[in-house]
């Protein structure tokens, strides 16, 4: 298979990657479906970079969003809420009487910072280690701790693909999260790679 063929099948796979999530979210009702679906996405791209795009994309979904339905809702939902806490503290920042305001600021900041970290490498953990709920929290702050450099790659390729979303908005509308995680799910594996 000739090189343009090959990025062709990968762009229609991430498409129907996309498509599956619309499916399984809405399939969850939204509330129990988006987080599950979600780590199904970075699963697949996971298997995918692993073991090469060998079996039926449909069940390796529904496999993957099976497997994960439990831990991917309680760390959604639960990081989700925390991360809204902290957004709405930031909001009432000047309601704070002065002598705090400072304290709480910097809480909110070294919080702020954490959660980042959590977002980024939530999923990627999730979907490739079979652990308890503690051990998955740890190994996503070590994993962010223990490359600077991998959390700066992302930030680009966030920053570099919010700009072309920005541009070209029907690419999110085709495409949503895929890109985003087949390229997290590639720094990520290196990463724990190196930590194992």
């Amino acid at each position: 298979m000739s090189k343009t063929a090959k990025i062709t099948d990968l762009i229609f796979e991430l498409f129907h990657l996309h498509f599956q999530w619309i499916i399984y979210t809405l399939k969850g009702f939204v509330i129990a479906g988006l987080f599950p679906s979600i780590a199904a996405i970075f699963a697949v791209i996971r298997h995918w970079l692993l073991k090469g795009r060998t079996e039926m994309l449909t069940k390796l979904f529904k496999q993957y969003y099976d497997e994960n339905f439990r831990v991917a809702n309680i760390f959604g939902w639960s990081v989700l809420l925390i991360t809204l806490v902290v957004i709405t503290n930031f909001i009432y920042m000047s309601y704070y009487p002065e002598n705090i305001r400072l304290i709480m600021y910097a809480i909110l900041v070294f919080m702020s910072i954490i959660l980042f970290i959590i977002w980024v490498y939530l999923f990627p953990t999730i979907v490739h280690y079979k652990l308890s709920n503690h051990d998955l929290f740890l190994v996503m702050l070590k994993t962010g701790f223990s490359s600077i450099l991998g959390l700066v790659l992302q930030i680009i390729f966030i920053g570099i693909l919010l700009l072309i979303i920005f541009r070209l908005p029907a690419l999110l509308l085709f495409f949503g999260l895929t890109p985003l995680a087949f390229f997290q799910m590639m720094v990520s594996i290196k990463i724990f790679n190196k930590l194992n």
